[in-house]
């Protein structure tokens, strides 16, 4: 199995800062895994998703609202739109073969999701790879003193979209996009 990783990007529209950094790994429980029947038949670069990426991907949302809820914060609803510009990044990263907040000809968060039809405020995003339950990769993510913990506790998001698709070098690749769409 290849080494976790995790990566976090906090954008504006001017597309500021990206945060990037390799978590540490951490023990996790195992409430909900992959089932082992998603990584059959995954050809190389392809991106498939996951017999149980739904409700991997809600799993993911429900952690994220139990960790706000801890600190007053409003829980994140779930969005179409980001959950499709995190799907489709996703499977960017496993057919093109890298793993990172900016493609390799530069498109970054802001750019997607403004392809994607998502007008925003703010946009963040986290990145993890290799890990097998939605719990591991929140753990890595909150343990993170690299921005991912700070997107998920950011007061300035309403909205999430979550991704889990199988494929590329690590595996199993994992996308949160936090949005702030105007006029809230």
């Amino acid at each position: 199995m290849p080494s976790l990783k995790s990566l976090c990007c906090l954008c504006t529209l001017a597309l500021g800062v990206a945060l990037l950094a390799g978590c540490a790994d951490t023990a996790a429980t195992q409430t909900l895994s992959l089932n082992t029947a998603s990584f059959t038949d995954v050809a190389e670069g392809e991106c498939a998703q996951a017999l149980d990426g739904d409700e991997l991907a809600g799993r993911v949302i429900e952690l994220v609202n139990q960790e706000r809820a801890k600190i007053g914060l409003a829980p994140l609803s779930d969005n179409d739109t980001l959950r499709q510009v995190a799907e489709d990044y996703a499977c960017r990263m496993i057919e093109e073969g890298f793993f990172a907040h900016y493609a390799p000809d530069g498109d970054g968060p802001g750019e997607r999701a403004v392809r994607g039809g998502y007008v925003f405020m703010k946009l963040g995003e986290n990145l993890a790879a290799g890990q097998n339950t939605a719990e591991q990769a929140m753990a890595e993510w909150m343990s993170s003193d690299e921005g991912h913990r700070d997107n998920i506790l950011s007061p300035d998001w309403t909205e999430i979209g979550v991704a889990v698709r199988l494929g590329g070098e690590h595996g199993v690749y994992w996308v949160q996009e936090f949005g702030d769409p105007p006029g809230r």
